[in-house]
C-alpha cells in the first residue's frame, strides 16, 4: 500500500497537472461506458464527456489527490519520527544499529566510538533539565560537525553517543577521538551562560571478524577505561588493554 501511494503521490506541478488529467479521462471514460452499454444512450461526444468529466469528477479528483499528499507526508514525518531521537534530531539506537550494520556490508573495516558525556547529572541537578536537553543537543551538533558523509552517528541512550566511521585506520580514529574530547560550550542559564562539557570516549577498530553487538561490549569497556582514567580523554581498545584490565581485577 505505502508503495502505491509513493506511485501515486505528485512531486511536482506537472505531476498534479498528469495525474488529474488521467484521472479525469478515466472517469469520462467510464462515464461514456456506463451510458453506451448499461443506459442503452449513445455515446456522449468527446468534448460533452471531457466536460462533464471535469466539473462532475475533478473537484472529486483534486480532494483525492489533496488527501493521498497529505497522508504521504503524515507517514514520512512519523517515519522520521520513529528513526530519530526527538531531542538532538539524529539517530536513535534503533537506526543507528540498522544504518551501521548496513555500512559494514560493504565496508566492514572502521572504528566503533563509544560516547559519554561527563558529569552530566551534574549539569542537570545544578542547572536544571531544561540546560541538560540544551547540552546534549550542542554534543549531537558538534559531532556531526567532525563526521563524514559516509560516517553514522546516533544517541543511544540518555547521554551516551555512538559513531562509527567508515574504512577509518586507528591513527585516523585516534585523532577524531582527541578532537571530540575537547570541551564543548553550550549556553546555560541566564546567571551562568558560558558552560563547557566534556566527552569521555572508548574506541574500537572494527573488522569483518566482529560482530556489531560484540565491538558495542569492546567500545564500551575502552569507555569505560577513559572513564576510570578521569574522564575527557580516548581509549582505544585492544588486547593489550584487556590484559591489563584482567589483572587488575585479579
Amino acid at each position: 500500500m505505502n508503495r502505491i501511494l509513493r506511485m501515486l503521490e505528485p512531486r511536482s506541478g506537472m505531476g498534479v497537472f498528469v495525474r488529474f488529467a488521467v484521472f479525469v479521462s478515466l472517469i469520462g471514460l467510464a462515464n461514456a461506458a456506463f451510458m453506451a452499454f448499461y443506459a442503452g444512450q449513445v455515446a456522449p461526444e468527446p468534448r460533452f464527456a471531457i466536460v462533464h468529466a471535469v466539473i462532475v469528477g475533478g473537484p472529486f479528483t483534486a480532494f483525492f489527490f489533496f488527501m493521498l499528499m497529505q497522508q504521504v507526508r503524515l507517514q514520512r514525518k512519523l517515519s522520521a519520527l520513529s528513526r530519530k531521537d526527538g531531542l538532538t534530531g539524529i539517530n536513535n539506537r534503533r537506526t543507528f544499529i540498522e544504518m551501521t550494520n548496513r555500512r559494514r556490508q560493504t565496508s566492514p573495516v572502521g572504528a566503533l566510538f563509544l560516547l559519554d558525556a561527563d558529569h552530566f547529572k551534574k549539569i542537570n541537578d545544578t542547572y536544571g533539565h531544561q540546560t541538560g536537553d540544551t547540552c546534549l543537543e550542542t554534543i549531537a551538533y558538534a559531532l556531526r560537525r567532525n563526521l563524514r558523509e559516509n560516517d553514522v552517528v546516533g544517541r543511544i541512550g540518555g547521554e551516551e553517543f555512538a559513531i562509527f566511521l567508515c574504512d577509518a585506520t586507528l591513527v585516523q580514529a585516534r585523532a577524531i577521538g582527541e578532537r571530540l574530547t575537547k570541551p564543548i560550550a553550550f549556553q546555560g542559564p541566564p546567571d551562568n551562560p558560558h558552560l563547557t562539557v566534556t566527552l569521555s570516549v572508548g574506541v574500537v577498530i572494527a573488522d569483518e571478524t566482529h560482530e556489531l553487538d560484540e565491538l558495542f561490549n569492546l567500545a564500551d569497556r575502552a569507555l569505560y577505561r577513559a572513564k576510570e582514567e578521569g574522564r575527557a580523554r580516548v581509549v582505544v581498545w585492544n588486547e593489550m588493554t584487556e590484559r591489563s584490565d584482567i589483572k587488575k581485577a585479579g
